[in-house]
């Protein structure tokens, strides 16, 4: 009990720190505090209960939701657009930073300071994605939980690498200039996108999500920024944004009988032979 308690707060930990980055450099820390507190009270754990607590999204033979129900592998929408959603409403609360929308504000005012750190960052955060993704299986004890593992491992890697190169394309485009902190972001975004459907998606559709991730993301930052909602790093775009993207696209891209059929939880069907 004490081990799903710990793995549990993790979640509740990453929902409550996604907001810190959409009001950075504008909330002192005792109003962060008392927002995570309400955070990882309230409003956290009443979308947990919804959904992986058995609540009415739940579905199956009690609930009358669907059969199947609501699918969130990892938590695209549980965790990541909860988060994303609280740093959109903190930042548009707030204000924007002092000239950060002036015309006669210096282009590069308000740029990263340290590419460095921004791509250590990423990977650290990358690698720690493979704990949450995989880790979702809730064990490794049978072949079926390994396999499951495995696969989770290979779309989470290959939405992040599609989802980070389009966006640098994107931004290459747009800006006629590499853009590694937004490459950074799209990788961020792609591993949003993959969360909910890690565990029900081929390889091909993970390929394909993190693409569409990429897009979804690049709009958001730009209708934030044409609403003057200022989000430093982007929270919203990569967490809000990319969780609802992934919360759809598991119904979307779920390995069912093409379109026809949703397996959701209950797709999983890989045996090693032997």
């Amino acid at each position: 009990a004490m081990l799903n308690w710990f793995f549990q707060w993790a979640f509740c930990s990453a929902a409550a720190t996604i907001v810190s980055g959409g009001v950075a450099e504008r909330v002192q820390f005792p109003g962060y505090l008392v927002f995570t507190i309400v955070m990882t009270s309230w409003i956290y754990p009443v979308v947990v209960h919804w959904t992986w607590g058995y609540g009415w999204l739940a579905g199956g033979a009690d609930y009358s939701i669907t059969d199947t129900g609501f699918m969130d592998f990892a938590g695209s929408g549980i965790v990541h657009m909860c988060g994303g959603v609280g740093a959109l409403v903190g930042a548009a609360v707030v204000g924007a930073r002092e000239g950060r929308f002036d015309p006669g504000s210096p282009s590069d005012a308000f740029a990263p300071h340290s590419l460095p750190l921004i791509v250590l960052g990423t990977f650290i955060l990358w690698f720690g994605w493979y704990g949450f993704n995989c880790g979702s299986t809730l064990g490794m004890a049978s072949d079926a939980q390994g396999t499951m593992a495995a696969q989770v491992a290979m779309n989470t890697t290959l939405s992040a690498a599609s989802c980070g190169l389009v966006v640098l394309m994107l931004r290459f485009a747009i800006l006629r200039r590499y853009d590694i902190g937004g490459m950074c972001n799209g990788i961020l975004a792609g591993l949003v996108s993959i969360t909910a459907p890690c565990g029900n998606v081929e390889c091909g559709s993970a390929v394909v999500i993190g693409m569409i991730g990429a897009f979804i993301y690049q709009g958001a930052s730009i209708l934030l920024q044409k609403l003057q909602i200022d989000d430093p790093i982007d929270a919203f775009a990569v967490h809000g944004a990319c969780g609802a993207w992934g919360t759809i696209a598991a119904a979307l891209f779920d390995w069912g009988t093409g379109t026809q059929y949703f397996n959701g939880w209950s797709g999983w069907g890989c045996l090693p032979e032997g």
